[in-house]
């Protein structure tokens, strides 16, 4: 198998690091995994392997994302799982994904870390439609992709004759001036990535006060599931976020009021500090309604937009908890119902379990304090004996070993489809 042929391309002297990130173009640190996880591949299933073998991607064992490797028999999953990979069919659930349901998707694990993805196969691999299936199945063309194809047609491979893929790799390919695609080119050109129609497959919430780790986990699940092959999506937003003209609406009453024209919240995180006008009576109840309402309508635009894997920073219990912190003392019967309704589910739900001293040990610089996190603490604590099952991970843990369980509750789950 040879390395590195994808480096040569002249279509990668136009990207800079950030867009190589974005185009899945491997790093050196990408490289030596996926060589590391051929090796360990050929351990695992050297007596066994078919009359194809281990099959890369055309651009050589570095650049190969997910190894398809060909058994003359069928493999036992409790063989792989023995080895310490994790499953990952579940995570594609609602994904595009043109493979038949035979295919067995898996990530290689050695001592923690994700190195790559493994797809075990008992049929032939067409190389070109493998490359248009990661497409579908990722919903996007990346210039991997298209350097991918790109090798493909000096090789002689057959193509199909049309296909929506092989039109947006062309066009990537044109607007860096490349002409082997030139087929299937629509005479417009587009940046790289180009994202298409498609599904999600498993939403994963991860949620726990400030400071508990919630970001640092995110970060450290996408980027073990980016190296098995999968797309991850993120959402992020917190009620009170992204208001835009209602904080001037919101000065605007304050001032006729003649109310502290300062932030409400942070009165409500200060010890002893009497409530201000807004975040009480009908003044409060009517800001947490408008603040819900654009809360909503930000997390359902994200998560419409959500593509493979979606992993949520903050999720329900996280709503629900602020807006009790927020504006405490104000019946928000409406306001949790609108939350619990329209907030898109998750298949797994994760919970960063951190004591306050802890929380604000690591963010020294939250002006809200450790008054304010033990009170939302309190709050999440109320809400995790209401909702649905929460898994917590002790958040005073290493990332090392918290990532090492999410992974795998995350992998063994069996996903819900998402409200959409």
């Amino acid at each position: 198998m040879k390395i590195d042929s994808g480096l040569a391309d002249p279509l990668l002297g136009e990207f800079d690091a950030a867009q190589r990130a974005r185009n899945g173009i491997p790093d050196e640190a990408a490289r030596r995994d996926r060589r590391r996880c051929l090796e360990l591949l050929q351990a695992a299933f050297g007596n066994t392997l078919g009359r194809h073998g281990i099959v890369a991607s055309a651009l050589g064992v570095e650049w190969t994302e997910v190894f398809d490797v060909w058994t003359a028999s069928p493999v036992d999953p409790e063989q792989v799982r023995s080895l310490g990979w994790l499953p990952l069919d579940r995570l594609l659930t609602g994904a595009r994904s043109g493979r038949s349901p035979s295919s067995h998707r898996w990530a290689v694990v050695e001592d923690g870390r994700v190195l790559a993805g493994v797809r075990l196969v008992g049929e032939p691999v067409d190389e070109v439609q493998a490359v248009v299936d990661r497409c579908l199945e990722r919903s996007e063309v990346r210039l991997r992709e298209v350097l991918e194809l790109r090798e493909l047609r000096r090789r002689g491979c057959p193509f199909p004759a049309v296909g929506a893929v092989l039109r947006e790799a062309a066009d990537i390919e044109s607007g860096l001036g490349g002409r082997l695609l030139a087929p299937w080119a629509t005479g417009r050109s587009a940046p790289a990535p180009v994202q298409l129609r498609g599904g999600r497959g498993l939403v994963v919430a991860i949620s726990g006060v400030d400071g508990s780790g919630k970001s640092t986990m995110r970060a450290a699940l996408a980027e073990s599931l980016d190296r098995a092959g999968l797309h991850v999506s993120t959402v992020w937003v917190r009620p009170g976020m992204g208001l835009g003209p209602l904080l001037k609406v919101a000065a605007r009453v304050k001032r006729l009021l003649g109310a502290d024209a300062g932030p409400g919240l942070h009165a409500m995180a200060t010890p002893g500090a009497a409530r201000p006008v807004s975040r009480r009576g009908v003044v409060g109840w009517a800001w947490a309604l408008l603040v819900t309402t654009s809360f909503l309508v930000s997390v359902r635009r994200q998560h419409r937009s959500a593509r493979g894997v979606v992993l949520y920073d903050r999720h329900l219990i996280d709503a629900l908890a602020t807006l009790e912190f927020a504006y405490e003392g104000v019946d928000l019967r409406v306001q949790q119902g609108l939350v619990r309704a329209l907030m898109p589910s998750a298949g797994v739900r994760l919970y960063m379990d951190a004591p306050a001293e802890v929380a604000v040990a690591r963010k020294p610089e939250d002006v809200f304090g450790e008054h304010a996190v033990r009170r939302q603490l309190q709050a999440y604590a109320r809400w995790l004996d209401r909702l649905p099952r929460t898994v917590p991970l002790d958040a005073t843990r290493s990332t090392a070993e918290l990532l090492g369980q999410a992974l795998l509750v995350t992998t063994e789950a069996r996903p819900r489809r998402a409200r959409s």
